[in-house]
């Protein structure tokens, strides 16, 4: 994690590029348009020597709520703690904000960040808080995440998501 610095702004088109290239290549992520990552307000990205290493974004829902979303290392970054610094400065961000926290994935290192951080564990979407469920449907009427979805159908996946929640007063 040596030299890895983190500065929130706005992505570049470059980097949005970057970032659905390799979210389209992870059969974990349905993924974003290039115009909605353009369009997400609060964006952490980490550098190694000025060089795009990572992201994530919090996207503010609800009254008060946030999902820690469009979260990916760049492939030969991976390894090197930079992802859990990325979620680090999210959530720290989040939680200064007294936001309701949300994080969905079926990522094994994911998981682990988010029981290394006591997140409330769901296993059933159903469960989850209203807020949620409804921000969920909303976002998946896209046509491009239909497309994807179904492109992204015989890939392998990681196993089955997990959702966490973290309340803002906990």
């Amino acid at each position: 994690m040596n030299g890895v610095q983190t500065i929130q702004k706005k992505f570049t088109k470059q980097e949005a590029k970057i970032v659905q290239k390799e979210i389209r290549q992870s059969p974990d992520i349905t993924g974003y348009s290039l115009r909605e990552l353009l369009r997400l307000k609060t964006v952490f990205k980490a550098f190694i020597s000025n060089e795009f290493a990572g992201a994530c974004a919090n996207f503010d829902f609800g009254k008060d709520w946030t999902e820690l979303s469009a979260f990916i290392v760049i492939g030969h970054h991976r390894g090197q703690g930079i992802g859990g610094k990325l979620f680090r400065t999210a959530f720290i961000d989040a939680i200064k904000r007294k936001r309701n926290i949300y994080i969905v994935s079926r990522n094994p290192a994911m998981i682990n960040i988010i029981k290394k951080y006591d997140f409330k564990i769901i296993t059933s979407f159903w469960q989850l808080p209203a807020a949620v469920i409804i921000d969920t449907f909303i976002f998946a009427i896209s046509w491009y995440r239909t497309k994807e979805f179904l492109r992204k159908l015989p890939m392998k996946k990681s196993g089955k998501f997990i959702f966490g929640t973290k309340l803002a007063h906990s």
